[in-house]
């Protein structure tokens, strides 16, 4: 991105260099957001379908990342006590991610409330929950984003899983991933 940090491409402002979010508070508050467990299940639903949505549009590469990955390839649905849900995308796509696909969720009521200075993940929130894009980049036979790495060859096919009446993508070797990341 020409050297751009996230933030200075989706504020078209050179002077932010990074957008912050007080996850701690976000925390403390947490449980007053929702009446209940399916209210707070049936948004996290509805935000993560609708990203992936808009990924899916702009042909963008992605998988579910993490926790997220875990309770759908495992369980078929999203863990309960899951703080966010992670998407990953390639490091050569997160130009269309900044200029494709934020202003989009932006328009469907997301609000941009991380995009870090070294590029690596930017974070959505609507509806009191959020979401991250996290954004890999390879180094040798090492796939990485934030302090997070991971054998190259766990991501070099992404395939399908249907749960909830939704397609997801995750890689292919996402049992190898849970048990690296998780032992599970």
């Amino acid at each position: 991105m020409d050297n751009k940090t996230i933030a200075q491409v989706i504020t078209n402002s050179p002077q932010i260099q990074e957008i912050t979010y007080d996850f701690q508070s976000y925390q403390r508050k947490h449980h007053t957001y929702f009446k209940n467990k399916d209210e707070e299940m049936k948004i996290r639903y509805e935000n993560l379908q609708d990203i992936i949505g808009v990924l899916n549009t702009e042909n963008i590469l992605h998988w579910l990342q993490g926790k997220t990955m875990l309770g759908i390839f495992k369980n078929g649905t999203l863990l309960e006590n899951d703080s966010d849900e992670d998407i990953g995308v390639d490091v050569s796509s997160l130009y269309d991610v900044c200029t494709k696909v934020v202003p989009k969720l932006q328009e469907m009521g997301f609000t941009v409330i991380r995009a870090t200075r070294n590029n690596s993940m930017v974070s959505f929130m609507r509806n009191n929950r959020y979401l991250d894009i996290c954004v890999f980049r390879r180094n040798e036979d090492r796939y990485f984003y934030e302090q997070k790495n991971f054998p190259i060859e766990y991501y070099k096919e992404i395939s399908q899983v249907k749960a909830n009446n939704f397609v997801y993508r995750i890689p292919k070797l996402s049992k190898e991933i849970c048990y690296y990341s998780y032992k599970l």
